[in-house]
């Protein structure tokens, strides 16, 4: 019989404030006992920093600009729209629908992103739709100023970040859809209390020091300082600890949720038949590099995210090689022992599973929240390259026109190295 196949992406889940990854504190305690029992993927990377653009490289095995869809909503031109119906011919929900498996999503997205699904919805009772979830209604939003901004949000009756379903939530209901489903099955969960302004954790301001005032006066540009505004207008806390604090909350409230699905999928004897794949769509910057809860920038807090993966049979490994979103469906693929008759840009991470053999060099990503930045990372070096690097949110800009790196004396990317003859330059060229 054909293999189950479960993907779990975390919205803006980044790997710095994970234990399984060096962090000081643990938010991450069934995460992390999931990725000692299975592979479990160190040095991974995000085609982009923004989940339209990052799902659809995880669906389709593309990178954006071969997939279409470069910015997030409501950024997303008709262009690229337009580019993604001719350009896109793999798409991983409706290629297992092809091969008999019955697909499932829980999410409420929408969109293109419905397709070669058989059920799509965040919850079983479907609540109406506000009327700020629309696009154009963000938009205006969040081009007011920052007092036009707080009494808007008040005549919609509505805060401009989506009421997404708790994790708790999102894991009970696709308990119970792999309880109905036919087998084989593709279930697709998608875990969104990780993303700003976290509304979905319930949470009492700790902190007694307001030090918003603070971080307004490091923010040179008005632009920005009025975006900032917006977030905390958003979350309605007066301290970035207690801002902090409510994001690791947040992730170990999906950590407990994720720990249940897996603990019924042990408890089911469904392991031995199941793949299983847990990511991050994008990482966040919480404050560095002067950018402030927002995952605009190509720096590795918005881009290195985790993957955990769990193939029947297949020994527990720790990898410290590089590999990207793209090489997901590859990898899968032969497992399988199926093949796309498409190209695709991600390659397989068998050799590299298997026998440590390195499988790329080199991952690649696209800012999502800009006009027109790309990166190419090696494991020792970073260059990033902003043609134009304006932020869609803040109207601000957070790249110089070209930063390079070097990761392994600056791992936190503050020393822009770069010259013109930088060999890592043609690769964007």
């Amino acid at each position: 019989m054909k293999p189950n196949i479960i993907f779990i992406v975390i919205d803006a889940l980044r790997t710095k404030n994970l234990s399984m990854y060096g962090y000081e504190k643990e938010t991450d305690k069934n995460l992390k006992k999931i990725a000692k029992e299975n592979l479990f993927f160190k040095k991974y990377f995000s085609s982009s920093n923004s989940t339209a653009p990052a799902l659809n490289s995880i669906f389709t095995g593309l990178y954006p600009p071969n997939h279409g869809i470069l910015h997030q909503f409501p950024y997303t031109s008709e262009e690229e729209m337009d580019k993604m119906d001719q350009q896109v011919k793999f798409w991983l929900p409706s290629y297992l629908k092809e091969k008999g498996y019955e697909t499932i999503a829980i999410d409420w997205i929408g969109l293109w992103f419905k397709k070669g699904f058989d059920y799509y919805e965040e919850k079983e009772t479907k609540k109406s739709k506000k009327f700020l979830n629309t696009p154009f209604i963000k938009k205006i939003l969040l081009n007011l100023p920052a007092w036009a901004y707080k009494f808007g949000k008040k005549i919609v009756k509505a805060k401009s970040s989506e009421q997404f379903s708790p994790a708790i939530d999102t894991a009970t209901l696709g308990i119970s859809k792999m309880k109905e489903a036919k087998q084989p099955f593709f279930l697709f969960m998608h875990f969104w209390d990780t993303h700003f302004p976290f509304p979905t954790t319930k949470y009492q301001a700790k902190e007694k020091d307001n030090d918003i005032d603070e971080v307004l006066k490091k923010i040179i540009g008005e632009s920005q300082k009025e975006y900032f505004k917006k977030r905390v207008a958003d979350i309605n806390l007066k301290s970035t600890k207690d801002m902090v604090n409510k994001y690791e909350d947040a992730i170990a409230n999906i950590d407990y949720a994720v720990g249940k699905i897996y603990k019924f999928l042990k408890k089911e004897k469904m392991l031995d038949n199941t793949i299983i794949v847990i990511q991050g769509d994008h990482g966040d910057s919480i404050n560095e590099h002067n950018i402030f809860f927002e995952h605009s920038g190509l720096y590795d807090v918005s881009t290195h995210v985790p993957l955990i993966l769990h193939f029947p049979k297949i020994q527990p490994k720790e990898i410290n090689e590089l590999a990207e979103n793209v090489d997901v469906i590859p990898t899968i693929l032969e497992f399988l022992e199926e093949k796309s008759n498409e190209r695709l840009d991600g390659v397989s991470l068998w050799p590299l599973i298997n026998n440590d053999e390195k499988v790329r060099d080199k991952v690649f990503s696209w800012d999502g929240l800009s006009h027109d930045i790309k990166s190419v990372r090696t494991k020792n070096k970073k260059l990033i390259i902003a043609k134009d690097p304006t932020c869609h949110l803040c109207k601000s800009i957070h790249h110089k026109n070209a930063e390079e790196y070097d990761l392994v004396k600056d791992e936190e990317e503050l020393e822009n190295i770069y010259k013109e003859d930088s060999e890592l330059r043609k690769f964007l060229e």
